[in-house]
Parts: structure tokens; C-alpha cells; sequence
């Protein structure tokens, strides 16, 4: 059994809260770290041995309850660009946006591209969708590999992109002075200048998906878990307050859990000083008991903060693993991306 353990925020805990938790350490003793710089769905999926150029899209779509049957569909993150000389740079998601914002200017973007056949819908306010009839002939790059640079070297290319930035620069044009911004602005709220396209494909290029079992908390993160959940044939629940790793072992149908090839766990974004040893105690803990008693044949980490994603996979140690993570106790550390 693969476990895999989801924690968004992680990395971006500063390293005393990291030091809290010394099950880090140990994982980190046990597997070497991969870095990645294009997001912590990239991580999810090099974790499931995925095919690389697998769309991030449609699963997350799926996971978030947004059928779009077999269109085209690519995520439509609303961001803020800031002007930078002969350039825009791409500071953030504006992931604070209320339900009732988030319609108005969905709304407003659909009324405009209604003839183009372009439709947008926000599956939460701060994840949005766009979907097609026409698959588009070009590539697109993750919003976290273009965050806090100059947008132009990370547009969509290949033989349609001119249309797709063509779009976009209409976009941005409806957005600026919108009322919905303007009170954002007043608010001192990041406005919502523009929108990222990325990850885009069709349900139907996803068919190399494990059977999982998840337990998820909500995000965007976890919508792509119970998106590939969903697509592979097996089981996305929720993830309670009162679970622990035992019950979420233990609590998989037991007509589908022998033929599952996964777990995976995705637990809420940590924010705080103190998730770092709660992770430790309720997940990873207990993760690396099951590894070491061989109920685990692989254990992943997933985090990620402070612009960088990484993971670790590590099988079940032997006793020279064992010792050495005796006598050589090393406080762990958040991996660095490799130079480009």
C-alpha cells in the first residue's frame, strides 16, 4: 500500500515549528527531497508516475464537482498583475474573493466571450474554470513556475496562443475600474486584474489514473485528489476532524480496498507554528510506525510554501536505515530549486 500524505502550507513554517516535528527529520533522513518549481500538483502527479504531460485541469475540475463531459477545459485562476517597465509581473492568486464577487465577475467574462464559445464558471471563488467545445493547440505554463515574474516568456505558445492572449489582454481590459475591484481596492483587498490559463486538456487524456482511496480536506489541492479519486475508479471522502491514520486505513470499502493501489490524505493548508508538530502527531508519526511495521510499502510527502514544492517517498527502512537515523539526527530542512 502506497500512503500518500498532502500538506499544503507546510514549507512556508518557519523552522523552529519545522524543528517541532521530528518525524521530518526522520522522512527526510529515510528520502532524498524533489524540489519543484511548478507547483504542488506537479508533485501529486510525479508521485503517482503519471505521464508528464497528464492535464491538471480536468481532473481538478472533476474533483470539484464541475462536469464539463468532454470539453476542453483549462484553469482559470483570477490573479493580480502589476506593471513592471516593459512588462506585468504576476504577484498573486486573489484567493480572498466572496462567493457573490466571484459570480459577478464570472458572469461578466461569460457575457463577453459568449460568441467565442469560451465558458467560465468558478468552482469556488478562488478556482475558476474556463471550458471549450475546440481543443486549442498550445501549451501553457503552472501559475506557481510564473509567480513574481515578468508574464510575457510564460504565455500560452503554439499555433492557437494568439487567441488565448488575445483573451486575456481583453480581460484585463473588462476588469480594470470594474466596480467589484474598485471595492476591493477601497477595501485595501488585492483587485482581480487578470487571469492565468493553465493545465488545460480534456477528462479524456487523464486515463492513466490509479484506484485511490482519499480523504481530503476542501482546496484546490484536494480537488485534484478527489479528482483522480473519481477518475480512476475509487473512493474520495471527506476528511473529518476525529480522523486519525488507523481510521482512515481501516475505514476504505472493503469490496474496493484490495484492489487499491493508494491513499492519499490531504489535510488542511497549515498556517500556523503549531501544524507542523500537529502534522507530526496525527499523520506522519504514525505514517512512518506503519512504514516500519511493513503495513506501508511506500510513504509520500507532499508540501509545499514560499514558492517551492517538494516531495518525499520513502519504502520501508532497513536496519542500517534504522541506525544511522539514530546517531545521525539532523533537523530538517526545506529543499532549495534547482538552478535554471
Amino acid at each position: 500500500m502506497h500512503l500518500i500524505l498532502v500538506a499544503p502550507g507546510l514549507l512556508a513554517q518557519p523552522q523552529s515549528a519545522l524543528d517541532a516535528a521530528p518525524s521530518l527529520a526522520m522522512l527526510a533522513h529515510l528520502a532524498p527531497a524533489h524540489a519543484y518549481g511548478n507547483g504542488i500538483a506537479a508533485a501529486l502527479l510525479d508521485a503517482l508516475e503519471a505521464p508528464a504531460q497528464t492535464p491538471i485541469a480536468p481532473l481538478a475540475a472533476l474533483g470539484g464537482d464541475f462536469d464539463a463531459g468532454n470539453d476542453y477545459v483549462i484553469a482559470a485562476d483570477p490573479v493580480l498583475l502589476a506593471a513592471d517597465r516593459d512588462d506585468l509581473v504576476l504577484v498573486q492568486r486573489v484567493d480572498d474573493l466572496s462567493a457573490a464577487e466571484a459570480a459577478t465577475l464570472v458572469a461578466l467574462l461569460n457575457r463577453h466571450f459568449d460568441a467565442d464559445g469560451l465558458q467560465f464558471a468558478a468552482v469556488h471563488p478562488d478556482a475558476w474554470f474556463a471550458r471549450s467545445t475546440r481543443v486549442p493547440a498550445m501549451t501553457t505554463t503552472p501559475f506557481d513556475a510564473a509567480r513574481l515574474r515578468g508574464i510575457f516568456p510564460f504565455l500560452p505558445q503554439g499555433a492557437d496562443a494568439g487567441l488565448w492572449q488575445r483573451w486575456q489582454n481583453e480581460i484585463g481590459m473588462l476588469l480594470h475600474e470594474h466596480p467589484v475591484n474598485e471595492a476591493r481596492q477601497a477595501a485595501g483587498s488585492a483587485p482581480v486584474t487578470g487571469i492565468w490559463f493553465s493545465g488545460g486538456g480534456r477528462l479524456a487524456d487523464t486515463n492513466a489514473m490509479p484506484r485511490a482511496i482519499v480523504h481530503a480536506a476542501p482546496g484546490r489541492i484536494a480537488d485534484l485528489a478527489r479528482g483522480i479519486a473519481r477518475r480512476g475508479g475509487g473512493i474520495s471522502r471527506p476528511l473529518a476532524s476525529g480522523d486519525t491514520l488507523a481510521r482512515v486505513l481501516d475505514a476504505a470499502d472493503p469490496r474496493n480496498a484490495g484492489s487499491a493501489q493508494v491513499h492519499m490524505v490531504v489535510t488542511d493548508t497549515i498556517e500556523r507554528d503549531d501544524g507542523p508538530a500537529a502534522l507530526h502527531a496525527r499523520w506522519l508519526a504514525p505514517a512512518l510506525e506503519c512504514l516500519g511495521r511493513k503495513r506501508l510499502a511506500r510513504l509520500t510527502l507532499i508540501a509545499d510554501g514560499h514558492g517551492v514544492a517538494a516531495r518525499w517517498t520513502a519504502t520501508t527502512p532497513t536496519f542500517w536505515q534504522r541506525v544511522s537515523v539514530r546517531a545521525q539526527r539532523k533537523p530538517f530542512a526545506v529543499p532549495a530549486l534547482p538552478e535554471s
